[in-house]
């Protein structure tokens, strides 16, 4: 597992990718993540419906295909894994989860429908 030091952790910086699909084994409550940003040792981004905030305890991967860091803020310390939303992920993971689901032929589409969604949340 690879580590990274409090500096890093602690730096303020956004993930490269718009959208992301999130999964964790012991939070059925998430699934995607949307301007994802680091500052101060926590996690922030918005999922359609609200802000979420976590505390990172340790991040473990890092690159561009996946992020993954464990919960500092919360008994046991669950993963979260954060991989960049495809056009392919959403149809498998994200679509069957969603109640009024939309039909997409291109991602840009479909980050576009994300967008508006958290702009409507507001």
């Amino acid at each position: 597992m690879e580590k990274f030091s409090e500096a890093e952790v602690q730096a303020k910086r956004i993930l490269p990718h718009k959208v992301y699909l999130v999964s964790c084994p012991e939070d059925s409550t998430v699934l995607v993540a949307i301007d994802v940003s680091i500052k101060d040792g926590y996690i922030t981004w918005f999922d359609t419906v609200k802000e979420r905030v976590m505390k990172i305890g340790e991040i473990t991967i890092d690159n561009d295909e996946i992020f993954v860091f464990t919960r500092g803020d919360q008994e046991g310390n669950p993963s979260y894994e954060l991989r960049p939303l495809t056009l392919e992920l959403y149809e498998e993971t994200v679509k069957p989860k969603l109640n009024n689901a939309q039909d997409f032929s291109k991602e840009e589409d479909m980050f576009a429908a994300f967008e508006i969604t958290k702009e409507n949340a507001w």
